[in-house]
């Protein structure tokens, strides 16, 4: 679905304006105040130059930013109940987060499921990553991307909403605008549940939104249809030719590399393809387990951190080139048994089918998994075994 391709999309933003010292705002109409739980809304001025909030005299104070990346229980879960009156911006990432404090500040949160309370109170901004989003709490401005976003009665956003969702459910106050994307959306449950925006509504969906002449909104409606394109075999005759395109460039880009820095190994590599076929694809299921094994390993010990970022380099390096390496010993191997290809231009030639072959046999389906699995372990066991070879040698040399 589109709107799962848009989740990332909104992360990055997020990041992005988590990095940023700029707060925008401008003037617009007010919203009826929320009186529950003793929280009002801050006006304008407020909101961008907050200084004092009403705190609960229970909670505690924690002057200046606050950083959340694990359960200060120590217990074995990652879950966090945020229940301080912080004087500055919070930071959470986390599996199960909840807020129930007051924030004299923005909040930044990265989670699986995320839970503003009623009794929570954000001053300026709300920036939010997350599987579940439950908003039942004040909050200035909201940002959000995620799979479900639930919005209580008791939910007041004092200005802009920005949600991007795969289903969205909304029946609190929203001060200004209200920017949306989500497949399936409820905005009405009955005259005392149903969502208020005191701005524009913006939302783009497959279908429109049910009862959505029954709320009220202060601004315009703007309605975007999102159309999923028909799959059809023109479309996927171009998928197939641009993945080829795409895969053929990679295999000539890293293979012309590979010719002119390490020519020993491109001559070498047919030898593991024919009489040493299954050592590789062993070596290569070996080498794809064990390594982040010991690079757990490396991490647990303080020196051997460096070490373990150098071999999981190595390690990510090794498992990009493998279908490139399986391309080289084949082409290799049939340059071998051709008379007047063995020259460099001519295999660089000859490699465009050879890759393009192995990659249209990846994309069969239900074998193209298991012909994907066999050149993998193939091409990292060569790479593994071709090191082995060139260690011994030099032994040998040296003795």
């Amino acid at each position: 679905m589109k709107i799962k391709k848009l989740i990332p999309l909104m992360i990055i933003i997020t990041l992005i304006i988590s990095l940023s010292t700029v707060v925008f705002g401008v003037n617009t109409g007010e919203i009826q105040p929320r009186t529950q739980n003793e929280i009002m809304p801050i006006s304008e001025t407020e909101a961008n130059n907050t200084t004092e909030i009403t705190q609960n005299p229970e909670a505690k104070t924690h002057e200046g930013d606050l950083y959340v990346f694990f359960s200060e229980d120590n217990s074995n879960t990652s879950s966090y109940v945020m229940d301080k009156n912080v004087d500055g911006n919070v930071f959470i990432f986390g599996k199960d987060v909840k807020i129930t404090g007051e924030i004299n500040g923005s909040l930044f949160v990265f989670a699986t499921n995320l839970t503003i309370d009623e009794s929570a109170y954000i001053a300026i901004h709300t920036f939010a990553a997350a599987e579940n989003i439950t908003m039942a709490g004040f909050t200035s401005d909201m940002y959000a991307a995620c799979g479900t976003f639930n919005m209580t009665d008791t939910g007041v956003v004092y200005r802009d909403l920005k949600l991007a969702s795969e289903n969205a459910t909304l029946l609190g106050q929203i001060g200004r605008d209200l920017d949306m994307t989500a497949n399936n959306v409820k905005v009405y449950e009955n005259e005392e549940s149903s969502l208020y925006v005191g701005g524009n509504l913006s939302y783009s969906s497959v279908k429109e939104i049910e009862h959505i002449n029954d709320i009220k909104v202060d601004g315009e409606v703007n309605y975007t249809q999102i159309t999923e394109p028909e799959e059809t075999n023109s479309n996927v005759a171009l998928d197939y030719l641009y993945g080829t395109i795409g895969s053929v460039v990679f295999t000539l880009v890293i293979y012309a590399l590979m010719i002119f820095l390490a020519p020993k190994f491109v001559e070498k590599s047919k030898e593991y393809m024919s009489p040493r076929f299954f050592l590789s694809a062993a070596i290569g299921l070996a080498f794809t387990i064990l390594v982040p094994i010991i690079a757990i390993i490396l991490l647990c010990t303080v020196l051997g951190v460096p070490l373990m970022f150098l071999i999981l380099a190595v390690y990510i390096f090794v498992l990009m080139i493998n279908s490139v390496v399986v391309a080289t010993a084949i082409n290799e191997v049939i340059v071998s048994k051709v008379q007047g290809l063995n020259t460099t231009w001519k295999k660089i030639l000859m490699i465009i089918p050879v890759s393009a072959v192995l990659y249209l046999l990846k994309q069969i389906p239900f074998v193209g998994i298991w012909i994907s699995a066999i050149i993998f372990l193939i091409g990292v066991g060569i790479v593994v075994l071709y090191q082995f070879d060139k260690r011994k040698k030099e032994k040998v040399v040296e003795e």
